[in-house]
C-alpha cells in the first residue's frame, strides 16, 4: 500500500505536492533511526566488553579486532548487495522487519557463546541480519523527501548510529557494573553467565518491540523520473560505468575518514582503561554520553549546514561540510591519545566526535545525489560494502596489529589509533576534494529525478 500523498491547490507545483506529508515522512525517518540505533547497539556493545571477553576467552587485541571488525563486517558487506537488490524490487519495510528479527536472534546467540569460534560465528550472524537495514532505509527516506531537502532527514537517520554506539556503551557499562555486585545469573543448559554474556542478552530484548513499531509504516511511492521516448531504465552496471569517478572518489574519501572513526569507536574503552585506569562502567557512561551529545550534535549541524549551503546555491554543499568536519577532527584525533589526563583525553574525544559528526551524516546524500531512483539501494549497498570493509576492518585490526606487533605494548593502544588516523584522514580529504567536479556534474544531471 502506498503512502498517502498531499493534495495541492491551484497554482501549486504538482511535482512538489506528490511527496508524502511532512508528518508522515518524518515519522518514517524517526522509526528507521530507532532501528539503526538498535543495530549499532547490537553491533558495538562488544567494544566495551574488550577486557572481560579477552580474559574469559584468552585472546589478544588482534583476535578481539577480528570479532569486532572482520566477523561482522565481512558478511554484513557481502549480503548488502543481494538485500539491496530485494529492496529495489520489493517491500522495503518488510525486509527491514525480517532483518531486525534475525540480527536480534544472533545478538542473543552472542550471549550464549563460550569460545572464540562460537562468538565469531554469532557475530557473522549479526552482520548478515543488519545488512538488510540501511540499503532499504536509505531508499525509503529518499522517496519521502525532494532532493534539495534530503540531507537533513538522511542525517537524522545517521544519528541512529551514534545513538546506538552511545547507548551500547552506557547499557554495557551499567550491565557490567550490575553483574559485578549482583548474585550469579544461571540459565538452563548455559549455566552461570559472565557479565559480557548478560550484556548481549540484555541488548537483544528491544528487537521484537521495534519490529512491532515498524508494522504501521507504509511503503512509500517510488518517486520515478519520467522517461523520455526511447529512454530505458538505468542498469546498475551502466551507472557504474558512467559515474565511476564520483562514486569511487566519494566512497574512498568517506571510507578512509571512517577508518579513524571506527578505530576510536572500537578502542576508546580499552585506551581509557589501560592508559588512565578507568573502570569500564565509568568509560561506558562518559564515552556513551559524549557520543549521544557531541556525535549527534555534529550530525545534526552537518545536515543543517549542508542544506543551508545548498539552498544558497552551492552545488557541492555536502562535500564542503564533510571536508570541513574531517579537517577539524584530524588534529584532535592525533592529540587525544597523548593527553595528560583522562578528563582532557575525553574532552578532546568529545570535540573530535562533534567534528567527525559533521561528516558522518553526509555520505548518503552525496551518493543519493548522483544515483537514479531505481538504483539508490544498490548504490548505497555497494558504498556500505566498501566503507564497512575499509573502515571496520582496517580501523580495528590495523590498530591492533600496530599495538601487538610494532609497539608491542597493549598500554599504547591510543598511540596506535593516532598512527592510523594520521595515515587515513588526509587521504580521505584529498579524495573528497578530487571528487568535487565530477560530483557537481553528476548531481546536476540527476536533479531531474526525485
Amino acid at each position: 500500500m502506498d503512502q498517502p500523498v498531499r493534495t495541492y491547490r491551484p497554482g501549486e507545483d504538482p511535482a512538489a505536492a506528490a511527496w508524502p506529508t511532512p508528518s508522515r515522512a518524518w515519522a518514517t525517518v524517526f522509526v528507521l533511526m530507532a532501528a539503526y540505533a538498535l543495530a549499532f547497539v547490537d553491533r558495538q556493545i562488544l567494544t566495551l566488553l574488550v577486557e572481560p571477553v579477552q580474559r574469559d576467552l584468552n585472546i589478544n587485541d588482534t583476535q578481539f579486532s577480528l570479532l569486532s571488525g572482520l566477523a561482522f563486517t565481512l558478511f554484513y558487506t557481502v549480503m548488502g548487495l543481494p538485500f539491496a537488490w530485494l529492496a529495489d524490487r520489493s517491500s522495503r519495510r518488510n525486509l527491514i522487519i525480517a532483518s531486525i528479527g534475525f540480527w536480534t536472534l544472533m545478538t542473543a546467540a552472542c550471549g550464549m557463546a563460550s569460545s572464540f569460534l562460537t562468538l565469531f560465528l554469532a557475530r557473522i550472524g549479526v552482520g548478515v541480519g543488519e545488512a538488510g537495514l540501511s540499503p532499504a532505509a536509505y531508499s525509503m527516506i529518499a522517496d519521502n523527501f525532494p532532493p534539495a531537502r534530503r540531507a537533513r532527514p538522511l542525517g537524522v537517520y545517521a544519528i541512529g548510529s551514534i545513538c546506538g554506539v552511545g547507548l551500547a556503551l552506557i547499557i554495557g557499562g551499567a550491565v557490567i557494573q550490575w553483574a559485578m555486585t549482583a548474585p550469579p545469573v544461571s540459565l538452563p543448559l548455559l549455566g552461570e553467565l559472565k557479565s559480557w554474556q548478560l550484556a548481549f542478552l540484555v541488548v537483544s530484548l528491544p528487537g521484537p518491540i521495534l519490529m512491532l513499531a515498524l508494522l504501521p509504516l507504509h511503503e512509500p511511492k517510488r518517486q520515478e523520473k519520467v522517461l523520455a521516448d526511447g529512454e530505458t531504465r538505468p542498469s546498475f552496471v551502466a551507472f557504474l560505468r558512467r559515474r565511476w569517478r564520483p562514486f569511487t572518489l566519494l566512497s574512498l574519501g568517506y571510507s578512509l575518514i571512517g577508518v579513524s572513526v571506527a578505530a576510536y569507536l572500537t578502542w576508546t574503552p580499552a585506551f581509557m582503561a589501560r592508559r588512565f585506569g578507568w573502570e569500564m562502567s565509568q568509560v561506558g557512561a562518559a564515552y556513551g554520553t559524549v557520543l549521544l551529545i557531541f556525535g549527534t550534535g555534529g550530525i545534526l549541524v552537518g545536515g543543517w549546514w549542508s542544506d543551508r549551503m545548498a539552498a544558497r546555491g552551492a552545488p557541492d554543499a555536502v562535500l564542503r561540510a564533510a571536508m570541513a568536519g574531517a579537517a577539524l577532527a584530524l588534529p584532535l584525533a592525533l592529540g587525544a591519545p597523548f593527553a595528560s589526563s583522562g578528563v582532557l583525553a575525553m574532552s578532546m574525544i568529545a570535540a573530535m566526535s562533534f567534528a567527525f559528526g559533521l561528516t558522518q551524516g553526509l555520505p548518503a546524500p552525496s551518493l543519493q545525489a548522483i544515483a537514479p531512483n531505481r538504483l539508490r539501494a544498490r548504490v548505497m549497498a555497494l558504498y556500505l560494502l566498501i566503507g564497512n570493509i575499509v573502515a571496520f576492518t582496517v580501523g580495528p585490526t590495523g590498530v591492533a596489529l600496530i599495538s601487538d606487533y610494532w609497539l608491542k605494548d597493549s598500554a599504547r593502544i591510543g598511540v596506535a589509533v593516532a598512527i592510523v588516523s594520521a595515515m587515513v584522514v588526509p587521504l580521505g580529504l584529498l579524495s573528497l576534494l578530487a571528487a568535487r567536479k565530477s560530483f557537481i556534474e553528476a548531481s546536476a544531471f540527476e536533479a531531474g529525478e526525485s
